[in-house]
């Protein structure tokens, strides 16, 4: 109601909700902050009390509104000009598109993995992106048109492109094959977060077992989480039956304050209710029951991601990681309602069958690789995944075809994404997130348990 909506009751219910529900409760600074003075907005209340003010622990609560994030994680929407961009590490840090979704207008107007962002709207953007023009792209109203010019390869002559942003249904499944002459299946799966991505994995493991699958290469290298069910499902779909049945996928911590409330997540062996695919629901998914896999993994690659990982060294599958380390995330969250926002604060730690928590420095690759932007997703002679077959033929790592990307790159940082304007000029949480690469997302790293209904 209007009444339990005013500023000062909002702020209240905030540091109440944290203290309570916050894993780091005991190290957010609820006391010394007092909601019926602080003179800023409710989200950057709730920011004070946890990124900034557990910084140590805490790099990832965010608020959203709650219209954001019912599109993303109930509609699966988005509405941006849809690609993803990120830094090329082996031409000098030059920004790059990185795939672009087939349902989005960036696929309509031309745009194609590879390309260089030379200009955006006359203003060179190869080497910096201005937050400004960052925030058109990303984070603007449908029909914002944009003029865009691009190489198709580094060095090249610019041609003009012109694309304006719409909200579409995203597509988190974005190549799923059969490498040529070979049992592999190659899956490149980019959020967990939508909940189409449920049927679209279903379907990808129908073809996969039709086609005699016996080995699998998960590209996750820009998957930055989403629900730890599809999570769930997607390791149920690598394992199996015989070597899941009874066994825990993700163990959801809660601070000691709710030390009762601790959640157990199996790994899920159908279509469930859960994310609007009603239709379907209890259709079994295909396994492959296989006993190795090989991931393709960045510092983009996180928290639902990272628990996948995990989940599957926790029942003694071989995971062999292809890139680079992960993000360093084992936290997650709760969608919490109040008034027009959406809190995300972290509430749980997760843990495997083994009791193994994701390390925040993240999870070291197997094999060292970069992303290679010449060649598409899926196609054998791409960098990352041609380390990946060269490791499961020969069991050693190929020598690195290119150094890491190099510490002098200065970008700016990014914090967390508040929900509504401060005086002060906020960061744009579109442009960049911690390992200095680009995103697209209305968020940066999501882990979300849904409550069973």
């Amino acid at each position: 109601s209007e009444a339990t909506c005013t500023d000062n009751r909002q702020k209240n219910w905030v540091r109440s909700r944290l203290n309570e529900n916050y894993l780091f409760y005991r190290d957010a600074p609820l006391a010394s902050i007092d909601p019926d003075t602080y003179s800023d907005s409710v989200s950057n209340l709730f920011l004070d009390y946890t990124v900034h003010g557990v910084p140590s622990k805490d790099r990832f609560s965010f608020v959203l509104t709650q219209a954001q994030a019912d599109a993303v994680f109930q509609s699966g929407t988005a509405t941006n000009v849809g690609f993803t961009l990120r830094r090329d590490s082996g031409n000098g840090g030059i920004i790059r598109i990185a795939y672009v979704d087939p349902k989005g207008p960036a696929a309509a107007a031309g745009f194609a993995r590879g390309m260089v962002l030379a200009t955006v709207d006359g203003v060179t953007t190869s080497l910096s992106l201005p937050a400004a023009l960052s925030d058109k792209l990303f984070n603007s109203a449908a029909g914002t048109s944009s003029v865009i010019g691009v190489q198709d390869a580094p060095g090249g002559p610019v041609r003009t492109l012109i694309v304006a942003s719409a909200t579409f249904g995203t597509t988190p499944l974005i190549v799923d094959r059969v490498l040529p002459g070979t049992s592999t299946g190659y899956l490149a799966y980019n959020s967990f977060a939508t909940p189409v991505g449920e049927v679209q994995l279903a379907d990808a493991f129908k073809r996969f077992a039709a086609a005699g699958v016996t080995d699998l290469i998960v590209d996750l290298r820009y998957n930055s989480g989403g629900f730890v069910h599809i999570a769930a499902q997607l390791g149920y779909m690598v394992a199996g039956q015989a070597q899941s049945s009874g066994k825990v996928f993700d163990s959801l911590v809660y601070n000691d304050k709710r030390g009762a409330g601790n959640i157990n997540i199996e790994f899920v062996d159908a279509i469930t209710t859960f994310f609007g695919n009603s239709a379907r629901a209890g259709e079994p998914f295909s396994a492959l029951n296989l006993r190795r896999v090989s991931v393709l993994t960045s510092g983009s690659t996180c928290s639902a991601s990272e628990a996948f990982i995990s989940a599957l060294r926790g029942i003694d599958i071989d995971v062999a990681l292809v890139g680079g380390t992960t993000c360093g995330k084992p936290y997650g969250f709760s969608q919490t309602d109040n008034c027009t926002l959406a809190f995300f604060g972290i509430e749980f730690e997760g843990r495997n069958d083994k009791g193994a928590v994701t390390p925040v420095t993240g999870i070291p690759a197997t094999c060292a690789a970069t992303d290679d932007f010449d060649h598409s997703l899926g196609d054998p002679a791409e960098r990352m995944l041609a380390t990946a077959i060269g490791h499961r033929l020969t069991g050693s790592c190929p020598a690195p075809a290119l150094a890491a990307a190099s510490a002098a790159l200065s970008l700016p940082a990014v914090g967390a994404q508040t929900a509504d304007s401060t005086n002060a000029p906020a960061p744009n949480p579109f442009a960049l997130n911690a390992d200095m690469e680009f995103v697209t997302r209305p968020l940066e790293t999501v882990k979300l348990y849904r409550m069973p209904k």
